[in-house]
């Protein structure tokens, strides 16, 4: 909820902003922030009609010229493709531990921002000594990654809605529901090709697998009459959804269609990937272009303002980044290791979607008023 609530100024005085750290602000007479609020913006759009379209809204087609290019070129290509957008898309999430402002708050709830990456860490290996072979984890994977990326959706539609002015919680709910149960049905469509997944379900019972699709395509179209109904309402009382609200709803409800059409599942999981990767690059890399105005600060923020705003440098580091997977993959198979990467590569994977749950919390006032000035209200 990117609303206000009461309590937040006790919360802004334990966090200090200043004027300074605004997009156009003077350094001259630094003063507290007020609550970020949530007018009614002049346009709905987060950037721009083209930027937030090409990187934002069509994450549904980022993904179709992997998924129709030749089967025998999938192998190559995936690894390629997870090397250019998956690993920094995952490395992102880290860059918010180098933030000067949210040292305080990182420090207060240690437990969560330090603590829980360790034990995510440490069951991930209890797991998988216990689990041979190897089903559960996997299982756990593709449900924890549907989830995680149906809630990004979400939270880009909530951007949307709160500055076309619209804070209604119904609302929320309504959109939130759909787009989560309409993406989990989808998941279930082929889960017979997944080769872990498949025979962990299918030992539960002979109909478990049929009882689960059932009720999942029930509660979906539930959530979508729900929301259908909730549309109807804001259009009776003036307030429809405008282009940027809309092409946001339509791109959640759509994300997850290879599994509808592909019949691997993990080739329609990373072609649904693809575009959840760019989402997430193209919001963090706005967050922070519009976050670090100045080079100043720690040794890590000032990195990020480099980064940010050159986008040379950008580029560059993506790629030094995308190699060094890329080459250490290829080079741990060479030496026997390819297991041993594979198993880093889920640990990084598992606290990725952990730690994106802490720091894009915006329930929280010092999250919020931290990413709401630079995505809702500015």
């Amino acid at each position: 909820d990117l609303t206000c609530r009461p309590g937040f100024p006790s919360m802004r005085a334990r966090y200090p902003l200043t004027t300074s750290s605004m997009p156009g602000s003077s350094t001259a007479a630094p003063q507290l922030l007020a609550a970020p609020s949530v007018p009614r913006p002049f346009r709905g759009w987060i950037q721009s009609p083209a930027y937030d379209v090409s990187l934002l809204l069509l994450a549904p087609i980022v993904g179709l010229p992997f998924l129709l290019a030749p089967a025998e070129s999938g192998s190559r290509l995936a690894l390629v493709l997870c090397g250019l957008l998956g690993f920094p898309h995952y490395l992102s999430t880290f860059t918010f531990y180098f933030w000067d402002e949210s040292r305080a708050y990182h420090r207060e709830r240690w437990g969560a921002y330090f603590v829980g990456p360790t034990l995510i860490f440490v069951a991930f290996v209890i797991l998988l000594l216990a689990d041979q072979p190897p089903l559960l984890l996997p299982t756990i994977l593709l449900l924890w990654n549907a989830v995680h990326v149906a809630r990004q959706s979400c939270g880009v539609l909530s951007i949307y809605r709160h500055r076309a002015g619209i804070a209604d919680p119904e609302a929320k709910a309504a959109a939130n529901a759909a787009i989560v149960l309409a993406s989990l049905w989808m998941c279930f469509a082929n889960i017979e090709s997944h080769a872990q997944a498949f025979p962990l379900l299918a030992a539960v019972h002979p109909r478990f697998l049929a009882w689960v699709r059932l009720a999942l395509g029930g509660a979906a179209l539930a959530a979508l009459l729900r929301l259908g109904a909730d549309s109807w309402r804001r259009t009776a009382e003036g307030r429809s959804m405008a282009a940027p609200e809309a092409l946001a709803l339509v791109s959640g409800l759509a994300l997850f269609h290879p599994y509808l059409w592909i019949e691997d599942s993990a080739r329609a999981t990373l072609g649904m990937l693809l575009g959840h990767f760019l989402q997430y690059l193209g919001l963090v890399w706005l967050l922070h272009r519009r976050r670090f105005r100045e080079d100043t600060g720690s040794i890590g923020q000032r990195v990020l303002f480099r980064l940010s705003s050159d986008l040379r440098m950008l580029v560059a580091a993506g790629l030094c980044a995308a190699g060094a997977v890329i080459g250490g993959y290829l080079l741990c198979l060479r030496l026997g290791f390819g297991n041993l990467f594979q198993v880093a590569f889920q640990v990084l994977v598992f606290n990725h979607f952990y730690l994106d749950a802490l720091f894009w919390a915006f329930r929280e006032p010092p999250v919020r008023a931290r990413l709401a000035p630079y995505l809702v209200t500015g």
